[in-house]
C-alpha cells in the first residue's frame, strides 16, 4: 500500500471556533506573568526592607548595657511597683496563672476562684482558635465567655509545651499547634482575632527558634518579629476601638548582639511592655544576658519573662529585673505526676533522708508492674517527647521533624535536681499515708495523703492532677509572696543564692 505525503501547503488548518476566547487566554497568561513578576520584586523589595531594620549604620557599633540601670537591678528594690493605665493596674512582681482558654487546667471554676485564681491569666493562642467565630457570633470578650474577672494576656507561643518551629515559620505568619494539628496564623489573622477576643494585653507575633540555631536563621526570626511587631503598632493607631495593650517579644535566640540591637530598637516602639521567651535563651547561664536586655529598655514597662522551667528559675528571673513570669511549669509538673516539696521560707529545711521510703525496698520492687503501667500518666507531654530524648534513629527523627511537633527541652531541663519534687508515680508512696509537704496547707494536703494521690495515679483517676495542680499552685503562691518579703528587705539575691545551694546540695544527692 503506498502512503502519500501531504504536502504542507495542503494541510488543512481548523479554524478557531471563539477567537476571543483565545484572546482572553492569552491575556490572562500575560496578566499571570506581569503578577508573578511583580511578587518577585515585592519579595526582593520586603526582603531588603525587613535587613535594613537590624543591619544600619547606626547599629553596627557594639552596644553594651546601661551601666547605672545595671547597678539598680542589683538591688531590687525597683520590683515593688505598679504598672498603670485607664483599663488595669498590674502589681509587681508577681506569677501569671498559665490557663487553657481563660481556664486554670484540671481546676473547676469554683476551686479556682478560692485557691489557684491570680489577677492575670496567660491564655495561649491554640486554645482559642476553635471558639473564635462563637466570640464573634456572640460578640463577646473572652473573660465574659468563660466568666472570669482575671486580666486576659493571649499568647502566640505556648510556654507550657515550647516546640521547636524553626522550620515550620516563615515570612508570612507563625505556626500555631492545636487540637487539629499545626495551622499558620498571619499578621492579619493574629490581630483581627485580637479584636474579637478582646484581651487586656496581648504578645505579638514572633518567630520562636531555639539558641541552638546558626547565625543566619536566628537573624531571620529578628526580622520577622520586629515587622510583626510594627504591624501590630500600626494596627492599633489605626483602630481606636481596639484598647488590648501591646507586649513586644525580643527575639535573638540566645545570641547576645542580636538581642541587644532588638531591645535596643523595640526600646523606642510605643508598646506596653516587654518579652523575653525562655525558650529562646540558653538552657544554662542566660541570667547576665537578660540583666543586659533589661539594663537598656525603659523602666517605665514591665518585663515579662513567659516559659520559666521551674522555681529556682522564676526566682533567678525575679533577681535579672523581670517584673512578671508565668506558672507553665506548674502545669507540667502537674502533668508528669510531680509535687513541690520546697519550703519557700526556710528553704534550707530538707526533708529527713532516712524518713523517705527506700526505692529499693521490698515493698518497690512488688510494685514494679504498677510504675510501668503510670510512665505515661494523664495528658502529660511525654505523649510528644522529642525524638532526641527517646533515641529514636536518624529516618524518625527526620519523619518527626516533618509531620509533628518538636520540644525544645528535655525533662530533665525542668528538673535537674529529682530530689526538689516528689515522683508521686513511683509505688514507694503507696503506703505513705502522710501529708505531700509538711507544712503545706493546700486543700490537697488538709485533705488527702501520699498514698492515696499514688492510687489515683496508677488507676488513672482524673482527679490526680487535679489535687497536684491546687498543690503546686499553693506552692508558687508562698513562693511569691515569700520573693516580694525578701525584696522589700533587700534580700532577693541572698534568697536566691541560698536556693541556688539547696538546688545543687540536692542535685548532689539525686
Amino acid at each position: 500500500m503506498m502512503v502519500t505525503k501531504r504536502s504542507p501547503e495542503k494541510q488543512i488548518s481548523v479554524p478557531d471556533v471563539n477567537p476571543a476566547k483565545r484572546l482572553k487566554v492569552e491575556k490572562d497568561e500575560n496578566s499571570k506573568t506581569v503578577i508573578r513578576n511583580q511578587t518577585v520584586q515585592e519579595t526582593i523589595k520586603s526582603k531588603k526592607r525587613n535587613e535594613s531594620i537590624l543591619i544600619n549604620p547606626e547599629l553596627e557599633v557594639k552596644i553594651e548595657p546601661d551601666e547605672t540601670r545595671r547597678s539598680q537591678l542589683n538591688s531590687s528594690s525597683h520590683l515593688i511597683r505598679k504598672f498603670e493605665n485607664e483599663h488595669f493596674t498590674l502589681n509587681s512582681p508577681d506569677i501569671f496563672s498559665h490557663t487553657h482558654c481563660g481556664q486554670v487546667p484540671h481546676v473547676t471554676t469554683d476551686l479556682c476562684s478560692t485557691t489557684v485564681n491570680g489577677e492575670v491569666s496567660i491564655v495561649p493562642l491554640h486554645s482559642v482558635l476553635s471558639c473564635v467565630k462563637v466570640l464573634e457570633k456572640l460578640n463577646k470578650s473572652l473573660a465574659d465567655f468563660v466568666r472570669t474577672s482575671n486580666k486576659i494576656v493571649l499568647n502566640p507561643f505556648n510556654s507550657s509545651e515550647p516546640c521547636d518551629l524553626t522550620s515550620f515559620n516563615d515570612q508570612l505568619g507563625m505556626s500555631v499547634w492545636g487540637k487539629g494539628g499545626r495551622k499558620k496564623i498571619t499578621s492579619k489573622e493574629y490581630l483581627c482575632i485580637v479584636k474579637i477576643c478582646q484581651p487586656e494585653m496581648f504578645v505579638s507575633l514572633s518567630d520562636v527558634v531555639p539558641s541552638s540555631v546558626n547565625k543566619k536563621r536566628a537573624n531571620k526570626s529578628c526580622y520577622r518579629t520586629l515587622q510583626w511587631v510594627n504591624e501590630a503598632i500600626t494596627y492599633l493607631s489605626d483602630n481606636n476601638t481596639v484598647t488590648s495593650r501591646l507586649l513586644a517579644p525580643i527575639p535573638g535566640s540566645g545570641d547576645r548582639q542580636l538581642m541587644m540591637k532588638s531591645a535596643s530598637l523595640l526600646a523606642s516602639r510605643q508598646v506596653f511592655g516587654y518579652v523575653i521567651e525562655r525558650a529562646t535563651l540558653p538552657v544554662e547561664g542566660w541570667e547576665d544576658l537578660v540583666k543586659d536586655i533589661v539594663s537598656i529598655l525603659p523602666d517605665s514597662r514591665p518585663v515579662f519573662m513567659l516559659g520559666v522551667l521551674n522555681e529556682m528559675e522564676m526566682v533567678k528571673a525575679y533577681n535579672c529585673g523581670c517584673n512578671f513570669v508565668d506558672s507553665s511549669f506548674v502545669l507540667h509538673f502537674s502533668n508528669k505526676g510531680q509535687a513541690m516539696v520546697l519550703n519557700s521560707a526556710n528553704p534550707t529545711q530538707l526533708p529527713d533522708p532516712s524518713k523517705q521510703p527506700d526505692s529499693s525496698s521490698e515493698e518497690a520492687t512488688n510494685d514494679s508492674s504498677s510504675e510501668e503501667a503510670t510512665k505515661d500518666f494523664g495528658p502529660s507531654l511525654a505523649e510528644n517527647v522529642p525524638s532526641e530524648v527517646t533515641g529514636e534513629n536518624e529516618d524518625k527523627k527526620k519523619k518527626k521533624r516533618e509531620t509533628g511537633k518538636v520540644l525544645i527541652f528535655k525533662p530533665e531541663h525542668y528538673m535537674p535536681n529529682k530530689s526538689i519534687n516528689l515522683d508521686l508515680v513511683s509505688p514507694v508512696y503507696t503506703r505513705q499515708f502522710c501529708k505531700i509537704a509538711e507544712n503545706c496547707e493546700c486543700f490537697t494536703c488538709r485533705r488527702h495523703t501520699k498514698g492515696y494521690v499514688n492510687h489515683l495515679i496508677i488507676t488513672r483517676e482524673l482527679l490526680a492532677p487535679t489535687l497536684l495542680m491546687l498543690h503546686n499552685t499553693y506552692h508558687v503562691r508562698n513562693l511569691v509572696n515569700t520573693v516580694k518579703d525578701k525584696v522589700e528587705r533587700g534580700d532577693l539575691a541572698k534568697y536566691k543564692e541560698t536556693l541556688d545551694e539547696v538546688f545543687k546540695l540536692k542535685d548532689s544527692h539525686s
